[in-house]
């Protein structure tokens, strides 16, 4: 895992036995570069004087985890063994007929096998390159990511759990702030502060194997795929039952608790996970011990408690001067409810409120601020079609439209905003003169990571990235998956959209026009399974089309958990009708689909731009892709526009404060890249927080 840890981070890190095993060395580099990484000098030279048996270790390691993530791990085949110059010998019309032969025999009928030789061409993949590290930067990745205050993605989060478990060195930072991060180590053994009754509810969960982040608990009975109505037994419900701790664990939580307010008008939110945490507790047992904690599991079960919000509610009903009061007690919840606060308010009310906000802002969480800033950045006209994503949720929630507030208001809020994040980081190190990439306005400020897909690369969704080889002339999407028993059916879909126009190329839409080519429908086929679509972008573009929208769907209607080793994503193909269909080194990115939806948006293609937009985000209804149009056109509306905030924004915001910005990168002490940004989400984290 160690080695793994460091590929993703970019660089190795092997322990020097002062031998010589360059041939070894360059053996691992050569399988590396199949998968498109590449090593500087540095790096072949620490695998070089490594010992036989790390280097063995590390190739076995690296390998298993770039074939898993690329899906690479298995030979799998399409529909079309020639995919792409078979199917674009063969009319539409054919293609149709032996789709539907193999329809109609549930999947006995299989095309013939291509013989004819591929031919070979000379593809230049866009190189990941790897540097050398040391322990100190090994290290380092456990103090990175437990000081960012937002949430890690799962991939990260296994990071953090594995640094604990594996008895490495902890190198803990100065605070943990995200109470998520702070209680998956506490849950875990560690000594670490723990201040609120929620932060021992997350703790128990998280000992009980659960989601530490607390989502909703799902209901009991569900649709158990998209084509029905009809409801069945939640199986995710059993990752929400607290497990039967020991005696010892059970005094370990108590006493936790005990150390917190035991503030019941806290635990009612979570009234019912908390009775239900009382009922495996047995706080009466030690009522003696702990006598706080067990009058506040008294207070939920056998009590009317009020929570805050509640009291909140009663001092509004009191004056609005008295609730403002009481709302300030948490300036976190009072910056979310300052768009309802200015909205239906006006005089001497409103004024009072931003009179408020200018004592509150600083008090507040950058991260909060960032995201108030994105929110009224736009607030001067009505906003229309609403949408957000919900924490732990992958796909978007509509909300009402808002009716546009003044441009004195808004601009007011922007103010006392950008001049309290401005005083944060004027106390901070200096920077000096210090180059920023333009291109960095492409990067949107990361939100709501622990609900993206693990991948092979982790990017922020909605971030625009560059076509990596700009001579590619297809851009090839794929999805692969394993079907044990012959009852699956994954399939693979490409929306060009275009002014007043639209098409589908996939299973049922077109299999081969001069925009783009379909590999064929696979459903019901035991073993390796692919689909591949070849979007030929320029050719597309001179067709009138804008976007290319790429999403996978699983037509039984079950969820993408459900299917084996399924992998989607894309590489970028020079030369699409030579070599194999798969060429692991021309990847671009991919994910592991496992997430609990049966459709997934997995990213869009600017045609003029020559950008690829990350998606990940899930869809409901039924998995066609064609049957849905507009409520895809829904969905990606809010990341084919310019990000409100950006990564950019952000750091130019710290270089007013701290240095100065220079437009040429040769008179610069500090440069910031897109590159290093846009693989690195954490990167960004450190500075919202700093």
């Amino acid at each position: 895992m160690k080695n793994v840890i460091q590929l993703r981070n970019r660089f190795v890190n092997l322990t020097n036995a002062n031998e010589n095993n360059y041939e070894l060395a360059m053996s691992v580099v050569s399988e590396l570069m199949q998968f498109g990484y590449m090593l500087d000098k540095h790096a072949i030279n620490n695998l070089s004087a490594a010992s036989r048996k790390d280097i063995v270790e590390f190739h076995d390691e690296v390998i298993t985890y770039l074939k898993k993530m690329t899906g690479s791990n298995r030979n799998f085949q399409p529909f079309w063994k020639g995919f792409p110059t078979q199917v674009m010998e063969m009319s539409e019309c054919e293609l149709w007929m032996h789709q539907l032969v193999c329809y109609w025999t549930n999947s006995a009928y299989q095309p013939n096998d291509w013989t004819r030789e591929r031919p070979t061409a000379f593809e230049q993949p866009k190189y990941t390159e790897i540097t050398v590290g040391d322990e100190d930067r090994f290290l380092k990745i456990f103090t990175d990511l437990t000081s960012v205050n937002q949430s890690l993605t799962p991939d990260d989060m296994e990071i953090i759990k594995w640094f604990v478990s594996s008895g490495q060195e902890l190198r803990f930072p100065k605070s943990i702030p995200f109470k998520e991060n702070l209680c998956t180590l506490a849950a875990m053994g560690l000594d670490v502060p723990v201040n609120t009754v929620t932060d021992v509810l997350r703790i128990a969960v998280g000992m009980s194997g659960g989601d530490i982040s607390l989502p909703k608990v799902p209901a009991k009975r569900v649709q158990m795929n998209r084509w029905t109505r009809a409801l069945s037994d939640n199986p995710n419900r059993v990752n929400f039952k607290f497990r039967k701790f020991k005696r010892s664990e059970r005094k370990q939580i108590l006493n936790l608790l005990e150390k917190t307010s035991c503030d019941a008008s806290e635990a009612v939110l979570k009234d019912q996970r908390w009775i239900r945490l009382g009922e495996i507790l047995h706080p009466g047992e030690h009522k003696n011990k702990f006598p706080k904690s067990f009058e506040m599991f008294n207070a939920i079960r056998n009590e009317k408690v009020r929570s805050w919000n509640s009291k909140v509610e009663a001092s509004f009903n009191l004056s609005f001067e008295e609730g403002i009061q009481v709302l300030s007690e948490r300036p976190g919840e009072f910056m979310r409810r300052l768009d309802a606060l200015v909205r239906n308010n006006n005089g001497e009310k409103r004024a009072l409120v931003l009179e408020t906000l200018k004592g509150l802002a600083p008090r507040v969480s950058n991260k909060v601020l960032f995201e108030a800033y994105a929110h009224f950045g736009r607030r001067n006209k009505p906003v229309l079609n609403r949408t957000i994503m919900i924490k732990g949720a992958r796909g978007r929630t509509p909300l009402p439209d808002l009716d546009a507030l003044s441009e004195e208001v808004v601009n007011k809020i922007k103010e006392i905003i950008i001049s309290s994040l401005k005083s944060k980081f004027s106390t901070l190190e200096k920077m000096g003169n210090v180059y920023i990439d333009e291109e960095l306005k492409k990067i949107p400020l990361p939100t709501n990571m622990r609900s993206a897909s693990s991948s092979l690369k982790p990017v922020v969704r909605g971030t625009r990235t560059p076509i990596g080889n700009q001579k590619s002339r297809v851009i090839r999407a794929f999805v692969h998956w394993y079907d044990a028993n012959g009852s699956e059916d994954l399939d693979l879909a490409a929306t060009f959209i275009g002014m007043g126009k639209k098409d589908v190329i996939g299973w049922n839409g077109t299999h081969n026009s001069n925009h783009g080519c379909y590999s064929g429908d696979v459903l019901n086929r035991p073993g390796a399974c692919a689909e591949y679509i070849d979007i030929k972008v320029d050719e597309a573009l001179k067709a009138g089309y804008k976007y290319v929208i790429m999403d996978v769907r699983n037509f039984k209607g079950r969820s993408f958990s459900s299917v084996k080793d399924c992998v989607a994503g894309y590489m970028e193909r020079e030369f699409a009708e030579s070599n194999e269909n798969f060429v692991p080194k021309t990847i671009a990115n991919c994910t592991r689909l496992q997430n609990e939806s049966s459709t997934t948006l997995m990213s869009i293609i600017d045609l003029e731009t020559r950008e690829v937009i990350h998606l990940d985000i899930d869809q409901d209804g039924i998995p066609v892709a064609s049957a849905n149009f507009d409520a895809i056109m829904d969905a990606i509306k809010p990341y084919c526009e310019p990000p409100a905030f950006s990564v950019h924004h952000l750091l130019e915001l710290h270089v007013e404060t701290r240095g100065n910005i220079v437009d040429n990168e040769k008179d610069a002490d500090v440069s910031l890249k897109f590159k290093d940004f846009s693989e690195s989400y954490v990167e960004t984290l450190k500075y919202i927080e700093a």
